[in-house]
């Protein structure tokens, strides 16, 4: 993890307010978090703090885990986590769900195998790591579906996912649900409260927008379509949408396992106790001479509101020279005692960037805070693409040679792009026709990929959610750079077997 200190407030997670219930079928969960290291910066309290949260999302409410164990600055050897994992879980059968969540530096360099992303293990004094294929040889003794949540620098490298070819994803296989904080060649970021925060300050940006993904169903709860279950996809929409500062990976890329499930009945005045709703951009990226941004939002009580906004410099977030901005009330007609303050209504705002900031073309991380009773909460965190003006991106793309969908695996795409931009990509048979559109006119994202590029995944699935037929297809890029439409097909590729 890569340290950002919080302007000059303390970010207090919010705590649950409601308690979220699990499926049914877990029943253990392990915590692990790592804060003191030989060789790299101190992240503390933020791991810690990070375990502390997740402890609270995962039990309470109708949830009774047969295990929950938590580990904090006190693992420093491979040979007692894999010990601790196989003893946690050890009863599990083909019917349970076993969590595992872990917060750490994760090391890993382009060029090496994916297999050998490493996760520090310490205490302070002493140190070692597990690596990825280490981990799944682990956990492939455990039965039933493993959940693993990984929220370290570089993570994305186990699945395949923000690294150039070759894409191998070490936890291929039905039995597994991994959500990684970053692709592969990404740091992950963390923060603690300034010298007079209290020693509760801090946190991972990754952890802190999963924990408010699954501990609302309100304003901005990971829960889309309010059904009371909070699926893989439905976390991945949120944390794509709500999380800027890396890029959340996930195994299987699209997915309806049910992360977390709510007693809806319970949760009627969840809402009424919320602070902001339906934050909605008019568009994330900036194509004008002067960029702009305009975007809405609902304020659901009072509370003072302010903006960080975060240039991307040098390849990458310049947190040490971002910008802190009220709100200003008195500009849009409302007054209060505090600077920032804002009373319930739906509001809307502009803001300006220049591109002498972002060096004529660029990303802006841009973070909504909100002020309440002493507490600051993150409601969210988004990336704003500013494309130059003009200039051809040199697209080039890759993908792998073959892939099998009934073998669960996935077909990862590599767009290399010489600059920022919007970019579609399409799926085509033989023939050329679309058989799956993955995105269209999206505004590309700081992957810290070198030379820079964006990647995607296809699952084998068309428009129509079913498996598309064994044969051979190409990955059809689009791109945009004001205006100017630019294109590349990738070699053509196998999709094997029976699908589905």
């Amino acid at each position: 993890m890569r340290r950002k200190s919080l302007f000059f407030f303390a970010l207090l997670l919010g705590c649950a307010l409601c308690f979220p219930v699990l499926a049914e079928s877990v029943d253990r969960v392990l915590l692990v978090g790592c804060d003191n290291f030989v060789s790299q910066v101190s992240t503390a309290p933020s791991s810690a703090n990070n375990v502390t949260q997740m402890m609270s999302v995962l039990s309470g409410g109708d949830l009774d885990p047969v295990t929950m164990v938590t580990r904090r600055n006190d693992l420093y050897s491979k040979e007692a986590l894999e010990r601790l994992i196989l003893e946690t879980f050890a009863d599990a059968d083909e019917d349970d769900v076993s969590f595992f969540y872990i917060s750490t530096h994760g090391l890993w360099k382009q060029g090496q195998a994916n297999g050998s992303m490493t996760l520090l293990l310490s205490d302070g004094v002493r140190e070692d790591g597990i690596t990825a294929s280490e981990l799944k040889e682990t956990f492939d003794q455990i039965k039933g579906t493993k959940v693993l949540i990984v929220d370290a620098c570089h993570s994305g490298a186990m699945l395949g996912k923000g690294v150039h070819p070759p894409f191998d994803n070490v936890f291929v296989g039905k039995d597994y649900k991994v959500i990684c904080s970053s692709g592969g060649a990404e740091e992950s970021w963390f923060w603690a409260g300034n010298e007079d925060a209290s020693e509760s300050a801090g946190a991972g940006y990754f952890s802190s927008a999963l924990v408010r993904g699954l501990s609302y169903l309100g304003a901005y709860g990971a829960d889309a379509d309010r059904d009371g279950h909070i699926t893989m996809t439905e976390l991945k929409n949120y944390l794509l949408e709500n999380h800027g500062a890396s890029t959340t990976r996930m195994y299987p890329e699209e997915d309806d396992f049910v992360i977390l499930s709510y007693n809806t009945e319970v949760l009627k005045d969840q809402d009424r106790t919320s602070i902001v709703s339906s934050l909605t951009f008019s568009g994330e990226t900036l194509t004008d001479t002067i960029p702009t941004a305009n975007f809405s939002f609902t304020m659901l009580t009072s509370a003072r509101i302010a903006y960080q906004t975060v240039m991307h410099r040098e390849g990458k977030w310049d947190f040490e020279h971002s910008n802190l901005v009220w709100d200003n009330s008195e500009q849009y007609g409302e007054f209060g005692d505090a600077q920032g303050f804002l009373s319930p209504g739906y509001k809307e705002r502009t803001f300006t960037f220049s591109r002498d900031d972002t060096g004529s073309y660029g990303y802006v991380l841009m973070q909504m805070l909100a002020i309440r009773n002493n507490s600051v909460s993150m409601i969210s965190s988004r990336v704003l693409t500013i494309p130059p003006l003009k200039g051809d991106p040199l697209l080039e793309v890759y993908t792998g040679d073959h892939f099998s969908p009934q073998n669960y695996e996935e077909m990862n795409i590599l767009v290399h792009h010489q600059f920022p931009c919007e970019i579609s990509v399409t799926i085509e048979d033989e023939a050329g026709n679309t058989v799956r559109r993955i995105c269209t006119r999206q505004g590309s994202r700081p992957e810290q990929m070198k030379p820079l590029g964006s990647t995607f995944c296809w699952n084998g699935k068309t428009s129509s959610g079913e498996y598309a037929p064994a044969g051979t297809y190409k990955a059809h890029i689009s791109a945009w750079i004001a205006g100017v439409k630019y294109e590349m097909v990738s070699d053509p590729f196998e999709l094997v077997g029976n699908a589905g």
